[in-house]
């Protein structure tokens, strides 16, 4: 099952609440959740599109996601850059 953006989904079980979950994650920047500042990704890595600071943040998601959704299974991360240079996260579930 591959992560995909998209609308809440507040009827969502299961498999499709647990992809919603790890969507939300993915989307969120550490110090912009109020009262949880930890939860998210480092703004650091938004500017640095290197490939070790990729790398970097291919370790920082599944660190992300072992600790704020346990339920995913994890089969394959990919960070990487869009043509136009904005920062992709593609998440492939089990």
């Amino acid at each position: 099952m591959r992560v995909k953006t998209g609308r809440l989904d507040w009827s969502a079980r299961g498999s499709a609440r647990v992809a919603q979950n790890v969507c939300n994650l993915i989307h969120t920047w550490r110090y912009e959740v109020a009262y949880h500042r930890t939860m998210g990704l480092p703004t650091a890595l938004i500017d640095s599109p290197s490939p070790a600071a990729l790398a970097e943040l291919e370790v920082e998601v599944r660190q992300l996601l072992a600790r704020y959704e346990p339920r995913a299974r994890v089969r394959e991360i990919v960070c990487g850059l869009t043509p136009d240079g904005q920062l992709e996260i593609e998440v492939e579930l089990l």
